[in-house]
């Protein structure tokens, strides 16, 4: 049955209005109203208990950062994805904008534009704003997904700036492992919301879920590269 009156979430979705976009999946009227786009952030928190478990072994403080992290994003997005209202929506890009923001102040930091101090001010400064901003964006009819479109270009750019006066002895491998990733996430998110690759009542396979996991994958390869430039080679992992 479609998602109507009298279905779980049906009330959170009145009162709240519907998310600013509607993937290809088809919304049901159950508990987890879009199983495939839901079940695929398990992706996510796969990859934050990977990064925990590394950060108990090695003591590397970057993984202890990607794992809370990415296990945020996982979470919030699933809560999304099972109910889909502008509520929980809006928590899903609070996920997105904690790690964004901070792997993009990390990075400010280790270009020299940012002190150790300022990391996390600026951190929490653009992920409240950004927070913010979403209501009026929202108003405006801008697409809010932008913000975390810049933040991704911002994240590549200063990266690619930082390998071009790398040392000899660092590797950015697990980088460009994390664009390619990553690049593969994007182009099946935007073939589902563009309807090129859609099939709304396929619960198992969707564009968008294929972001979940490509996104994931990016971020692991991203957490070993954060991990290696702080405690060196990643050889025995």
């Amino acid at each position: 049955m479609d998602f109507q009156p009298g279905c779980p979430w049906w009330d959170m979705r009145a009162t709240w209005g519907a998310p600013n976009i509607k993937w290809c999946e088809a919304t049901l009227c159950a508990w987890v109203n879009e199983p495939a786009n839901a079940w695929s952030n398990l992706a996510y928190l796969a990859v934050g208990l990977w990064c925990a478990w590394r950060w108990h072994v090695t003591g590397i403080r970057a993984l202890g950062r990607f794992a809370w992290t990415t296990s945020l994003v996982g979470l919030f997005s699933f809560a999304f994805h099972a109910t889909n209202n502008f509520a929980t929506q809006l928590l899903d890009f609070i996920g997105m904008y904690v790690l964004a923001f901070l792997l993009l102040a990390l990075n400010l930091q280790r270009v020299g534009w940012l002190t150790r101090e300022q990391v996390g001010r600026v951190h929490v400064g653009l992920t409240v704003a950004c927070t913010l901003a979403v209501p009026v964006m929202r108003f405006a009819r801008i697409p809010y997904q932008l913000v975390v479109l810049a933040a991704v270009l911002v994240i590549v750019g200063t990266e690619v700036y930082l390998s071009r006066r790398a040392g000899p002895r660092e590797s950015y491998r697990d980088f460009w492992w994390a664009v390619g990733f990553m690049a593969l996430a994007t182009a099946c998110s935007v073939a589902d919301v563009t309807r090129m690759w859609c099939q709304p009542d396929n619960h198992w396979l969707q564009g968008h879920a294929v972001w979940h996991v490509s996104s994931a994958l990016a971020l692991l390869f991203a957490a070993r590269h954060h991990a290696g430039l702080e405690g060196g080679s990643l050889h025995r992992w």
